[in-house]
């Protein structure tokens, strides 16, 4: 009988860590795949960025793109690359897709104007939805991509939040983890 309990509490012992370790796992493979997913589709984005000559940052108004102007602070929803240094086609858009529920669930896109197919980055994006054209200390730039700004760094802050597998439990309301994200880049091919 003695035995019997011993081994009744071994095996308790032995299921419930077997348990807590499936828990953990469920963690780690949903973090996992939120960090390889948003790694895997912004590298695309500094890479888009480094190997520009031009860009300019600004707002899109329906379909079109609506540059800032010099001399105001290149802070905008859109960032156009180029890859010439003539602002010509074809060129990158990347834009931050605002049209769902007040910035709570912002999407950030990808297209490219000789096929105009959008591909989304990042989704459930929150707060801070803009690129914005720093100087090398992080001031605010007011100049465009041409040969007297090219050294600007162009920066970003992803924030999203991501549902989780619903029995890990993350988060004060178990529904979401939160992840940020900064991206500085600057352009590595001047003219």
């Amino acid at each position: 009988m003695f035995t019997s309990a011993i081994l009744a509490m071994f095996i308790i012992a032995l299921l419930s860590a077997h348990l807590l370790g499936l828990r953990l796992n469920q963690l780690v493979e949903s973090k996992a795949g939120a960090n390889d997913d948003s790694r895997r589709s912004l590298g695309q984005l500094t890479t888009d960025i480094r190997s520009s000559k031009r860009w300019l940052i600004g707002n899109l108004s329906g379909t079109n793109f609506v540059k800032l102007a010099n001399g105001s602070i290149q802070q905008g929803t859109a960032l156009q690359l180029f890859q010439t240094t003539n602002y010509s086609t074809p060129y990158i858009l990347y834009y931050f897709d605002l049209s769902e529920t007040n910035n709570k669930n912002g999407k950030l896109i990808r297209t490219v104007n000789t096929n105009w197919i959008p591909a989304t980055l990042a989704s459930n994006l929150i707060e801070t939805l803009f690129f914005t054209a720093e100087n090398y200390d992080g001031t605010p730039a007011t100049t465009q991509g041409d040969s007297a700004a090219f050294k600007n760094v162009i920066h970003t802050t992803l924030q999203f939040c991501q549902f989780q597998y619903p029995t890990t439990q993350v988060g004060s309301n178990c529904l979401y983890d939160y992840y940020r994200q900064d991206i500085k880049a600057t352009p590595h091919l001047p003219e």
